[in-house]
């Protein structure tokens, strides 16, 4: 008898609240609110910053385009300019002897260096 009812004061206890009960973790304790913070530190600190340089250089590309350079263009045809239309955005491009190729500017990927000549 005295051994029943020490089984039913440990169950009793074991069912007792205790007074040190830890809730749930708050916002800034979560691992998913430290994920998105440096997700957005890496936005911030790394991609943005590219895609300004990157903006940059591409405007000072299509603004440095001038007659006879050779180009490339997005859709990987090579030619010199031949014509640049300022109001209407467009280049004319030489592609072999007689071809010539009106493109936007604004697909024009690279321009090509030229090579000096080598008795130069």
């Amino acid at each position: 008898m005295l051994y029943a009812l020490l089984l039913l004061l440990a169950q009793v206890e074991d069912k007792a609240p205790e007074t040190t009960t830890k809730g749930p973790a708050g916002l800034f304790e979560s691992p998913v609110f430290l994920i998105l913070i440096l997700g957005a530190m890496f936005v911030f600190i790394v991609l943005l910053p590219q895609q300004r340089r990157d903006k940059k250089q591409r405007e000072q590309l299509l603004a440095n385009l001038k007659k006879n350079d050779e180009v490339v263009t997005a859709g990987g045809v090579i030619g010199v300019v031949t014509s640049i239309k300022e109001g209407a955005d467009e280049v004319t491009l030489k592609i072999d002897d007689n071809t010539r190729m009106r493109v936007l500017r604004s697909s024009i990927v690279k321009i090509i260096p030229r090579e000096s000549s080598p008795g130069a």
